[in-house]
């Protein structure tokens, strides 16, 4: 676990450190792994936790979707950014997205993704175990189900997030630097602070622009609640080396509401 405050700079931005260091805030990194999770596990796709009392999600075209993550509470190392370390969050993604057309999909109604928190874990008898109703989808952007280890870390805000600019409070001096070999601030934060891992919290990663800059609305969704990026060596693949975000806004995270939630995907 990455306890201390302080974290490895490139030597071109040791000048910077105190600003970089301020914006710091906790995140958990995720890591895919071969194993057999169980029904309560955390873990990417697979057969979900569900309640005998619940029915499976469905997306807008009344078919079933498939589960992208869950994400057991109780097994993730102690981490300021999370409300309790009990309860089971779930993702789930409709397959219409396993071949997405467009280069970014916004949604903030859950038809097509559907967020579920369970506050307690039910024991084994009480879930359902026959999942025969799903049809295995070899085009789903999580090839296998993969059980998750988590690490948590100290990140300092990410170079496409909108808020760098105000976190950081650079002087007009300071946006003027270049260094020996001729790069400037921007070009090295970008080399080095992309924040592209799997995550719970912390900072986002965007192709292009945040989307949230430019609207009020928008950006009431301040908390970066999921990511997950393309990995070809994980089996985990969205579009064009794609990302996927879903965003909630601090106190309704904080309350465990999970009702309004902004789903982004992009891909290149």
């Amino acid at each position: 676990m990455q306890t201390n405050k302080s974290i490895y700079l490139p030597e071109e931005l040791e000048t910077f450190r105190n600003k970089i260091e301020s914006s710091m805030i906790s995140s958990l990194w995720m890591t895919p792994a071969k194993g057999r999770p169980s029904l309560s596990d955390s873990k990417f796709a697979g057969y979900p936790y569900l309640p005998k009392s619940h029915l499976h999600p469905k997306d807008a075209n009344g078919e079933y979707m498939p589960l992208l993550a869950q994400i057991n509470f109780a097994q993730l190392p102690y981490c300021s950014t999370f409300p309790k370390r009990k309860g089971l969050l779930q993702f789930f993604l409709s397959s219409q997205f396993n071949k997405p057309s467009e280069k970014r999909m916004e949604l903030l109604f859950q038809q097509d993704y559907k967020i579920r928190y369970f506050p307690e874990i039910l024991d084994e008898s009480q879930l359902v175990q026959d999942f025969s109703y799903l049809t295995i989808d070899s085009e789903f952007l999580i090839q296998n189900e993969m059980k998750l280890e988590f690490c948590q870390k100290l990140e300092p805000v990410s170079a496409s997030d909108y808020r760098r600019e105000n976190l950081l409070q650079f002087t007009q001096l300071e946006n003027e630097f270049m260094s020996n070999d001729g790069r400037t601030f921007e070009e090295i934060y970008f080399e080095n602070f992309l924040a592209a891992e799997h995550k719970l919290g912390g900072y986002p990663y965007f192709l292009e622009y945040d989307t949230r800059k430019d609207s009020a609305f928008l950006k009431k969704f301040d908390t970066l609640l999921f990511q997950i990026v393309s990995n070809d060596a994980q089996g985990i693949m969205y579009g064009d080396s794609g990302i996927i975000k879903f965003f909630i806004n601090q106190n309704d995270f904080k309350d465990l509401d999970f009702s309004k939630v902004y789903f982004i995907a992009e891909q290149f």
